[in-house]
């Protein structure tokens, strides 16, 4: 079975839909979801010491390219340990037919859902199939 997988950002709404924003994880987590949204998806989320100085130098537009290869290989690197310490987590998503995966990040270039949806995950055998940027491409397959 090919899952496919979608990005969006946070706020899309679709059945489907896994959020692996850190900030949204830790809010569940904090109300005693294990493992945040749906069981699996603070295991997707960039760590905090990762992600927040990276947000500071978007917040203060001093976020550079070579910030953001470094942020990716970072991110590669969280999401290599996170695959062998975490592998239920990974086998309950390689295992869904359809996941769109969220994030609060405006810019899906710039975000770690894209790195994982179009970089990562493709080497695990998914199918990307692109960002979700209204609601009306949900309801209408391509």
């Amino acid at each position: 079975m090919t899952v496919h997988v979608f990005t969006a950002r946070l706020g899309i709404r679709d059945d489907d839909h896994l959020d692996v924003s850190l900030q949204g994880n830790v809010r569940r987590a904090n109300k005693g979801e294990v493992g945040g949204h749906r069981g699996i998806g603070l295991f997707f989320a960039p760590s905090p010491e990762l992600l927040y100085p990276y947000l500071s130098k978007r917040k203060f537009n001093r976020l550079t390219d070579g910030d953001w290869e470094r942020y990716v290989a970072a991110y590669t690197e969280e999401m290599r340990l996170s695959y062998r310490e975490r592998r239920p987590a990974w086998d309950a998503l390689l295992g869904l037919p359809r996941v769109v995966l969220l994030c609060f990040c405006t810019d899906p270039e710039r975000c770690h859902r894209t790195v994982l949806g179009r970089d990562i995950l493709p080497k695990l055998g998914v199918t990307y199939c692109g960002e979700i940027v209204c609601a009306a491409a949900i309801l209408e397959p391509a």
